[in-house]
This record gives C-alpha cells, sequence and structure tokens, in this order.
C-alpha cells in the first residue's frame, strides 16, 4: 500500500508542473501520517488482528536460558 502512495505521488510529481514545491509538500503529508501515532496504533492492532486471526492459539512459549556447568548455553521452556 505505502509502495502504491509513493509511486502516485511520484508520478503526480513528475507529470504536472507544479514541481518542487509540491513533491515537498506530498513529502511533508507522507511523513506526518507516516509518523502519527495514531497510524502506528492502527498498524499494531491490524498487524494483531491478523496474527490472531491466523493463529488464535500461538505456539510459542516464552523459554529461559540456562548455563551448565562445562558453559553450554540450554534453552528449555519457562513453566512458571
Amino acid at each position: 500500500m505505502i509502495q502504491f502512495v509513493i509511486g502516485a505521488a511520484a508520478g503526480y510529481v513528475l507529470g504536472t508542473k507544479a514541481g518542487r514545491q509540491r513533491f515537498e509538500q506530498i513529502k511533508k503529508g507522507y511523513t506526518a501520517a507516516v509518523n502519527s501515532p495514531v497510524t502506528k496504533k492502527a498498524v499494531t492492532m491490524t498487524r494483531k488482528a491478523v496474527a490472531d486471526r491466523l493463529d488464535p492459539q500461538p505456539r510459542m512459549r516464552e523459554v529461559k536460558n540456562l548455563r551448565t556447568e562445562d558453559g553450554q548455553q540450554v534453552m528449555e521452556p519457562d513453566l512458571d
């Protein structure tokens, strides 16, 4: 989606006589929209919704980092 918006903005700038000033205006609007807390929250919520829809019972578990006496590192499920 973002690539489409960038492509459309570039096409508009190249296809008009507005030039650099219009490009800077579009760029400023794009930057404001992308860096907006509302946009970031919407993206996070959408990602979570898609992930829940794909797999409501994730199989990943937290693991503890254990070290054996010889210095080897072992990962095992954290059952706490």
